[in-house]
């Protein structure tokens, strides 16, 4: 049964057909690509944003109102959601609404279609021959009982202004930021492909003295279940990898624990994180415990959070894992007035090694959220001024993946 929440990202196909996304309100800017087309829901105001990158394909554009008016029906018959009036958003030229709603800034359009009149044109023809217009300042005023929205009402006695304007009309103090080009790595996989990652990581032989632990796969956490059937008298014991359910709340460090980072280099995305346990004290004590740390409740993204929280002395932070996302840091020297200074900078990582990374000497830092029953994040720190730090990558193919015959 499929499960709907009051936010929901859809990403349109070359097919024609819609693919939800995992995303949250904070991340969203990151996920917003120059090339695609999303379907944004937010039940709570009352809307379905069509937000257009400057450079999607008129295809995606075209249909994109056809996807909009057909998941409206939907939620409305299955998931008994208000009517949500369609908005449409232009990269460089989104409606006031739709920037105050996310608390996004406008993007700055570097690239953009040859033609943009002539997808405006076609999108707003397929609109009236479906008998929908979708948000045009030329469209007669819509009842304004069909789409109340209280979180829009609320924001409107608080003196916001929530009307429809264009991002031409803000104020100066709005500034333009650039678009950054970010893939939309962020999808929710099915339970067929969190199969298949499952699959591909049991048949990857263990190192020796190592045993599996857990798995981390996007923002679930999946555990080994024993299950004991009775055949004929006989016990048979069957183990399964499931998603764990009533996470722990806070922040745990894993300590002289061996982590491997399975990559997918067609996708651009990190498919999993696998915990291996020492099986002897000779690899050190491995220790898994919760931290004193608190991570603030500020409505900002899951990285800049983190990246606010201190880190253990002589260590420093090497790489965040957020959802299927890997970060990693920029380090620039600048000269001011003589001086020189050094600044990081966090970007997301495009390009990855074709191999399978293990990690196994750095302290890796858990943030759960038993909220929403996820991982939110990973942040993998790296000790200072130790140079035994064992990185290693496996070249080898991957052994065949043995049968329920085997």
């Amino acid at each position: 049964m499929t499960e709907y929440d009051n936010f929901m990202v859809y990403e349109l196909l070359e097919t024609g057909e819609e693919q939800r996304v995992e995303a949250n309100e904070n991340n969203l800017q990151e996920i917003l690509h120059l090339e695609q087309v999303f379907v944004i829901v937010k039940e709570d105001v009352r809307r379905i944003f069509i937000w257009k990158g400057a450079k999607s394909p008129v295809r995606k554009r075209f249909i994109s109102s056809r996807v909009a008016s057909k998941l409206q029906d939907e939620l409305i018959k299955n998931a008994a959601f208000h009517r949500c009036k369609i908005v449409s958003v232009d990269q460089g030229d989104e409606p006031v609404e739709f920037l105050k709603t996310f608390r996004l800034e406008s993007m700055e359009v570097e690239e953009k279609l040859e033609d943009m009149r002539y997808v405006r044109n076609i999108e707003k023809d397929m609109n009236v021959i479906k008998g929908q217009v979708i948000d045009d300042v030329s469209t007669k005023k819509e009842e304004d009982q069909e789409y109340y929205s209280p979180a829009l009402e609320e924001m409107k006695s608080k003196g916001i202004d929530v009307s429809y304007k264009t991002s031409q009309q803000l104020s100066p103090s709005h500034k333009s930021i650039p678009m950054k080009e970010y893939k939309s790595a962020t999808q929710k996989l099915t339970k067929s492909d969190q199969k298949e990652v499952i699959r591909k990581i049991l048949a990857n032989e263990l190192p020796n003295l190592y045993k599996r632990q857990n798995l981390i796969i996007g923002e679930s956490l999946y555990g080994a279940v024993s299950k004991i059937t009775n055949v004929f008298g006989e016990d048979v014991e069957e183990k399964e990898w499931e998603k764990v359910k009533n996470l722990p709340k806070g922040i745990y460090s894993l300590d002289n624990y061996l982590c491997r980072i399975y990559f997918n280099t067609k996708k651009g995305i990190v498919d999993a994180l696998e915990v291996l346990k020492p099986d002897n004290s000779s690899k050190g004590k491995p220790e898994m415990k919760k931290t004193s740390l608190k991570i603030t409740t500020d409505d900002v993204s899951i990285d800049k959070k983190i990246l606010n929280i201190d880190i253990p002395e002589n260590h420093h932070r090497e790489n965040l894992i957020i959802g299927f996302n890997l970060y990693g840091v920029i380090s620039k020297k600048i000269e001011i007035f003589g001086e020189e200074r050094e600044e990081e900078e966090w970007t997301l990582v495009k390009k990855f090694p074709k191999e399978i990374i293990s990690l196994s000497s750095h302290l890796f830092r858990i943030y759960f959220n038993d909220k929403k029953d996820n991982v939110d994040a990973v942040e993998i720190l790296k000790r200072r001024g130790n140079n035994n730090s064992k990185t290693t990558s496996s070249k080898r193919n991957l052994p065949k993946i043995p049968s329920s015959n085997d």
